[in-house]
């Protein structure tokens, strides 16, 4: 196993030796969070461990085999599938730190709005040149 591996294993391992299913899953989501097992490929302290991003894959197998909560990315798809990576690559450090952690515990849920002139955010209404 290659030292990325071992790392992201070991705190799969911490992460699922706390685990309490009575719990509620947002304590759960921010101890992986805390571990870096949310976004594992997004830096130290932000979520993530600085590793490739394939692991994240491991991580979320492990969980789920365990029983452990892994809803919280259908709960805030946008947030946690878009928003996040956005952050991650472009904003700041305060914004890191304002906007990552809650997202990912699903404290806040992030939309996706539309508005164009013309149509406001009637989609139907939306044309082309």
């Amino acid at each position: 196993m290659t030292d990325e591996g071992s790392l992201v294993d070991e705190r799969i391992g911490e992460l699922l030796s706390g685990f309490d299913p009575d719990a509620d899953p947002k304590e759960f989501w921010g101890r992986q969070y805390d571990l870096g097992l949310a976004w594992v490929h997004f830096k130290e302290g932000f979520g993530g461990l600085g590793v490739k991003p394939k692991y994240q894959s491991v991580v979320q197998d492990r969980i789920e085999v365990a029983g452990a909560p892994v809803g919280n990315r259908e709960l805030n798809l946008l947030g946690i599938g878009m928003g996040a990576g956005v952050l991650s690559a472009h904003g700041t450090e305060e914004q890191q730190r304002r906007w990552l952690r809650p997202m990912f515990t699903t404290d806040e849920i992030w939309c996706q709005l539309f508005s164009e002139p013309g149509a406001g955010s009637d989609l139907a209404g939306l044309s082309t040149k």
